[in-house]
């Protein structure tokens, strides 16, 4: 840095008439310290770049983690789901032989019922 303070300096010296060399170093000082600002805010920038990388590849990796979650438990629903659609189907023909067993009931009732009828009528 120093190198570069006396190369300003002594260009300027050369370019310009100088009245007072405090104001010419404190001027050179300025000049370097700018740059040197600069620099570090590009170093700090591209930090930051790369930190905001590393955190936008870590949360996709999340998001990717917890998406294939997800489809497991859609899985284990979907497993779910088809046993209670057997559960289901075995309460429809539980409930079809019922109807069928109450239907037959019914008509030998009737049948019964008309027998008897008539039994007391013609008897």
């Amino acid at each position: 840095m120093e190198s570069i303070e006396s190369i300003l300096e002594q260009e300027l010296e050369g370019a310009v008439d100088i009245r007072d060399k405090k104001f010419l170093r404190r001027y050179i000082a300025l000049m370097t310290r700018s740059f040197v600002i600069r620099e570090e805010h590009m170093t700090e920038i591209g930090s930051l770049r790369s930190d905001i990388q590393v955190l936008a590849e870590s949360m996709k990796q999340g998001f990717e983690r917890i998406d294939r979650r997800f489809e497991a438990v859609d899985k284990r629903f979907d497993d779910v789901n088809r046993r209670f659609d057997d559960v289901n189907k075995r309460f429809d023909d539980v409930n079809k032989r019922f109807v069928m067993m109450f239907s037959f009931i019914t008509i030998g009732f009737v049948v019964l019922s008309t027998l008897v009828t008539l039994y007391q009528f013609l008897g």
